[in-house]
């Protein structure tokens, strides 16, 4: 990738180190020294919880002080793309409608020139691996590929420091080799630190092995072969590794040895619990016909290429999405428990205790606490469940849906962010699960999970990309979103001159012939203008109810049919013009031609994309909560729970993203360049007359009625 500096790394140092964020009591870092000279290549181990994360957030300089308490804390980068930080959840680093403006956003904040913005991209997607269609939404895309494509914002500011947080988690073996030789190629010449569990295979190509343990404690330092070689008591005792001395080179190789048994050869006599047959979900892109068995008393494992489908077929299995075609079939939704890929979304209680009780069907406290024991939560377990670490919240996620007892346990990629000895405890749990008689399914890249499973479906990649089903263009699509904007400013403003319920009826007419210029399907349309015309209905009873005129009476009506006119005049012109735009272009539009701060237009953006992607969420809070058997998507106690839990997620979220966002340069840009042009064109001279007739024609309407 063409860069405006030649890349070189970039030393880092850190001296007495310490931090404690504001939702702990004990500090995440105590005392840390470390010195990485420039262009070194460092694996950065240690226990699920030793503080990984925290550290890496230090060295991109993105530690604030507003979040904690801290001493040494090292410099913020000097200019964007000094430092490059990849999160360990990919969602929260995506910030753009499109996946070639999210991968835009770091050169952007960088003020390259536009033509470069454009190359920047198509490299970094090229070097990533990404082989979407980059005009679509990255958060449409599975989690794997929602990974590369976060990989791919990273690479495109050429940083100088590659600080990347298990990189390749969940991503099948053939894609997480793509990815690691990627990020090796990129890191050419640049200082790279990686936080990584499975770390195997990316021993031979580092310079340095550091190992963490609590409270980001240096405990081994040195290069990889020779602390793997003197440190090996040390490494299981942390359960950095297995105590099996095979188990290292097993899980460096298991992907590329374990056979799959056939779906279909008779590996067990149990009773099937569930099954789909010749199951398609066209809409999600699953097009070839998926068969599975699970049965009782066995672990099945579903793997296959990032985005296969595995998601997808786990929800249609569970009910939450309809089939195209095929059948379903499944235990009644009290005998079912499911982990979801964030296993956050699944938490409901106030304490780690009290989430494994909270499920109705979960009532046996000795189980309860049991599982807390080997789940190896005990000792927090009167903590709040979103305070823990992503490793522990896994675990309780797990323990939370064995507490329920389940015929039928659905787990997805239920080992991520995982140390060897809890991704062994993990096993552990699900094997005895299965043992007394539990359906285990789960979807999984883990070899280590693969080579465990009694049974094996694998998905097939999918021969090509689902088509991008594009909006169906309209006239509006030809105006530039201030133009959009100023038709709504403009009958906002001529709206005042409604004066009786003649003119207000007759000042929609413009709205009423026009709104098919600006609507893509009648039911969106609809969709759009049910709130306004609720409010109008609503105002018009309360004028004819409570107004000056004897109540309920028809000079009471007439006057209340005005203000309802009025408020539609008001604001009913806007809603259909605004509707058609995307946050992408409204702020290219608002940066390039209002000169509005940069900063501010692209935060903006930002959370408007976020806002779009709120119902997501929502189905997910609710699906969860269902499945618990807190009660139903109509029932009030689920959906204020789900309320509460969306913005907890919505500030979570917020707090992820603007780390995200800061590790793309957002902290350090002075000025941007947009990667896209917004232009005027002749389409908005006819535009501009449409603004001009919403502004006089209730003044109009108002002579001709008068």
């Amino acid at each position: 990738m063409s860069s405006p500096h030649p890349t070189t790394g970039l030393a880092l140092r850190v001296a007495g180190l310490a931090w404690r964020p504001l939702t702990r009591q004990e500090p995440t870092i105590d005392g840390l020294d470390l010195e990485i000279p420039a262009g070194q290549k460092v694996l950065l181990t240690g226990a699920s919880g030793s503080g990984k994360s925290t550290v890496l957030r230090a060295l991109a300089g993105l530690l604030d002080p507003e979040d904690g308490e801290g001493r040494g804390l090292p410099a913020p980068p000097s200019r964007p793309g000094e430092r490059g930080l990849l999160l360990q959840n990919p969602a929260h680093a995506l910030v753009a409608v499109s996946i070639t403006r999210d991968v835009a956003f770091g050169p952007e904040n960088a003020a390259l020139p536009r033509p470069q913005i454009h190359e920047r991209a198509r490299a970094a997607l090229a070097a990533a691996r990404v082989q979407l269609d980059p005009r679509r939404a990255p958060l449409d895309a599975s989690g794997g590929q929602q990974q590369r494509i976060a990989l791919a914002g990273s690479l495109a500011l050429d940083p100088q420091v590659m600080l990347l947080d298990e990189p390749t988690s969940m991503l099948d073996a053939a894609t997480a080799r793509e990815v690691r030789e990627a990020v090796l190629e990129a890191a050419a010449g640049s200082t790279l630190v990686l936080a990584e569990h499975r770390f195997v295979d990316w021993v031979p190509h580092m310079d340095r092995m550091i190992v963490l343990g609590a409270r980001a404690r240096i405990l081994a330092d040195g290069p990889p072969d020779q602390v793997l070689a003197e440190q090996r008591g040390l490494l299981e005792e942390l359960g950095v590794l297995v105590a099996d001395s095979g188990a290292l080179d097993r899980t460096a190789t298991a992907a590329s040895t374990a056979q799959p048994h056939a779906e279909g050869t008779p590996q067990s006599t149990s009773t099937e619990v569930a099954a789909l047959h010749q199951v398609t979900v066209p809409q999600r892109g699953l097009l070839s016909p998926v068969d599975l068995s699970v049965p009782a008393g066995s672990i099945t494992v579903l793997t296959g290429p990032s985005g296969a489908g595995k998601t997808t077929v786990l929800r249609t299995l569970l009910g939450e999405m309809s089939p195209g075609s095929g059948s379903a079939h499944r235990p009644p939704r009290e005998r079912i428990a499911a982990v979801p890929q964030d296993p956050a979304h699944s938490f409901v209680a106030s304490t780690v205790r009290e989430e494994l009780l909270a499920s109705p069907w979960a009532d046996d406290e000795q189980l309860a606490q049991h599982l807390l024991e080997r789940a190896g939560l005990a000792h927090v377990q009167g903590a709040q469940p979103h305070r823990l670490s992503g490793g522990e919240q896994r675990r309780l996620a797990i323990a939370a849906a064995l507490a329920q007892q389940p015929d039928l346990l659905v787990l997805d990629e239920p080992t991520v962010g995982l140390d060897a000895a809890r991704r062994a405890e993990v096993a552990a749990l699900l094997r005895e699960a299965a043992a007394e008689g539990c359906a285990v399914l789960i979807a999984t890249h883990d070899a280590e999970i693969i080579e465990l499973a009694d049974r094996h479906t694998s998905l097939p990649a999918p021969a090509a990309e689902p088509p991008l089903t594009l909006p169906r263009p309209i006239p509006a699509d030809h105006l530039n979103p201030l133009t959009l904007s100023l038709i709504g400013i403009l009958a906002l403003i001529g709206s005042f001159a409604v004066q009786t319920w003649q003119g207000g009826l007759l000042a929609l007419a413009p709205t009423v012939l026009l709104a098919p210029l600006a609507v893509r399907t009648l039911r969106g349309g609809a969709l759009r203008m049910l709130p306004v015309l609720l409010s109008a209905a609503g105002l018009a009873w309360t004028t004819a109810l409570l107004g000056d005129a004897p109540s309920l009476s028809r000079e009471a009506w007439l006057v209340g049919l005005k203000e309802a006119a009025r408020i539609t005049a008001f604001v009913a012109p806007g809603v259909l013009a605004l509707g058609s735009v995307q946050p992408t272009p409204l702020g290219d539009a608002v940066a390039q031609h209002l000169r509005a701060p940069a900063r501010v237009v692209a935060a903006s953006v930002v959370a408007l994309v976020r806002v779009s992607h709120l119902g997501r969420q929502w189905d997910i809070l609710t699906a969860t909560r269902v499945r618990r058997g807190l009660g139903t998507r109509r029932s009030p106690r689920l959906l204020a729970s789900s309320t509460l839990a969306l913005l907890i997620d919505t500030l979570r979220g917020a707090e992820q993203q603007a780390l995200a966002m800061d590790s793309r340069g957002f902290a350090t840009a002075q000025r941007r360049t947009w990667a896209e042009p917004s232009r005027f064109t002749r389409a908005d001279l006819l535009g501009g007359a449409i603004a001009m007739l919403f502004l006089v024609w209730p003044l109009v309407a108002e002579l001709v009625v008068g």
